[in-house]
């Protein structure tokens, strides 16, 4: 039975043109049964701003979807063998009796659905800014990839019909990502990124074009396509990265010291007139006197991607900013010398904060009060 991933990719597809004929006719029927499925295609298209996609909803048969998808059925039949075929049937029937029951969208979709699209960006935090000017409240990891690869192919487009290879050399699509969130996507060129909460991530719009450059600002994993002829060059604050396909990890919260972290492949650091090639399972940390190399432990470095936060000997006031960007919460410590209490162990994004101030409690002895929206850490019981 398909989850809202598997909707939301039929979605997807649709509107990228690559859906096969096969989930072409059930997203027919779906949408020709389902009126909560309709009102979601309608909200999801509309984002695109696809003619197209509105005129697919319009001209649907119902009966004519059923048709395909029965025929199928069929065919699986004459081939299937026989003993399996009551199971194939019943199957078949338990799958479209959950399609066509009232509960099926809240059986698929943990959230309800929203009137219209302005209520779902405002249940959305995660924004992404396209060069023309467009502005979209991201709903899942396919939407912001699909968005970005639709605005590049523009932006190629008119480039190339008005010979201005330059054109709008300034024009970027940005992804901001708030605290308590995170977000994955696919560039253009195939590369992936996993950006941490509190990041944002800029990419030109003639990315893949000209060049694949992209600037940061917090935290961000990659996983970089390889392309020989066209290098790729991350640029996080003073700091440049250039890369040809590999996966590593950069991390620009701290603007002191910028550090990148190889998982795999070769990278090569730039500050200035200093230049540092990496290997894997070493890492470059970039201050104002230069750049350092040295190893790291590959199980405490962007384990934020699983959602947990490794440390181990880390001064308490380290931990802050993590736990202020995960939980959305401002931080502040009472005593002084509190804040350089080192700890070992792991922060669960998953878990409520007040799981982690209860093991602070318990092993650290340090106590925690919420007071006008902010979060006081002591070493004695607050007043």
């Amino acid at each position: 039975m398909p989850d809202q991933e598997k909707i939301s990719q039929l979605f997807a597809d649709r509107i990228a043109g690559s859906l096969s004929e096969e989930d072409n006719s059930l997203l027919e029927w779906l949408l020709s049964t389902d009126e909560g499925i309709r009102t979601k295609w309608r909200e999801y298209s509309k984002t695109f701003e696809d003619a197209s996609s509105q005129r697919f909803l319009g001209e649907l048969d119902a009966d004519r979807a059923w048709l395909s998808v029965s025929q199928r059925i069929a065919e699986k039949r004459t081939t299937a063998p026989r003993q399996k075929n009551s199971w194939m049937l019943a199957a078949v029937a338990s799958v479209l009796i959950a399609i066509t029951g009232l509960g099926f969208w809240n059986y698929f979709f943990s959230t309800p659905i929203a009137a219209n699209l302005e209520e779902v960006a405002v249940s959305s935090d995660v924004v992404l800014e396209l060069w023309s000017g467009e502005r979209y409240h991201l709903l899942d990891t396919t939407q912001g990839t699909t968005l970005i690869r639709k605005a590049s192919a523009g932006f190629r487009a008119i480039s190339v019909e008005k010979h201005q290879p330059e054109l709008q050399p300034e024009a970027f699509n940005t992804i901001s990502v708030p605290a308590t969130r995170d977000y994955y996507l696919v560039l253009p060129d195939g590369s992936e990124v996993w950006l941490n909460s509190s990041s944002v991530l800029r990419i030109p719009a003639s990315f893949q074009t000209f060049s694949r450059e992209v600037f940061l600002t917090g935290e961000a994993y990659f996983k970089v396509a390889n392309q020989a002829k066209l290098p790729f060059t991350v640029h996080a604050d003073n700091v440049d990265i250039q890369v040809l396909g590999t996966e590593f990890n950069v991390n620009t919260f701290d603007r002191a010291q910028i550090i990148t972290s190889l998982f795999s492949g070769a990278i090569e650091a730039r500050v200035n007139d200093y230049r540092m090639r990496l290997s894997p399972g070493f890492e470059v940390v970039a201050t104002a006197e230069g750049l350092l190399s040295r190893a790291f432990d590959p199980t405490t470095i962007a384990t934020w991607r699983t959602g947990i936060y490794r440390f181990e000997n880390e001064p308490l006031k380290q931990l802050l900013p993590v736990l202020e960007r995960w939980y959305g919460k401002q931080i502040r410590t009472t005593d002084p010398a509190l804040a350089a209490m080192k700890l070992s162990g792991a922060i669960h994004k998953s878990d409520s904060i007040t799981v982690f101030l209860e093991n602070l409690k318990a092993t650290a002895n340090i106590r925690y009060q919420f007071s006008g929206g902010k979060l006081l850490l002591s070493g004695t019981t607050p007043e």
